[in-house]
């Protein structure tokens, strides 16, 4: 990759959203990450990520309610959205095609499987 490509991450558990971001940019991204609603908008007023990638179970509001609103009233309609849960891999790819996101990743399969899956995501969707 000759320009890193940038992800913002949104999941309410700080441990999770931790490992997370290590591993993407272990894999060469530029990673934000955010664990609440307010420090999530705040950042997207400010820096324009390549992909989104969000928990769907979170206090403050639904990921796929952030999917939903992004997709219809931020201008961020074109920025690829990543639902990512501990659902069954087929129960969360029908949610997502549901919501209008651009994809699914299970936290079922681990970490390691995450960093695969984003990047076979990334070069299907993006690149």
């Amino acid at each position: 990759m000759s320009e890193k490509r940038r992800i913002l991450l949104i999941d309410d558990s700080e441990i999770t959203l931790a490992m997370e971001k290590a591993v993407l940019e272990a894999r060469g991204y530029e990673v934000i990450a955010t664990s609440t609603l307010m420090e999530f908008e705040k950042t997207l007023q400010t820096w324009r990520p390549d992909l989104i990638l969000t928990d769907i179970h979170m206090p403050e509001a639904k990921g796929t309610d952030i999917c939903r609103t992004l997709k219809n009233e931020y201008g961020t309609q074109d920025i690829p959205i990543v639902l990512f849960s501990s659902l069954p891999d087929d129960e969360l790819s029908k949610l997502a095609e549901q919501v209008g996101a651009d994809g699914s990743l299970s936290k079922v399969n681990g970490l390691e499987a995450m960093g695969e899956k984003i990047d076979e995501l990334v070069q299907s969707i993006l690149w």
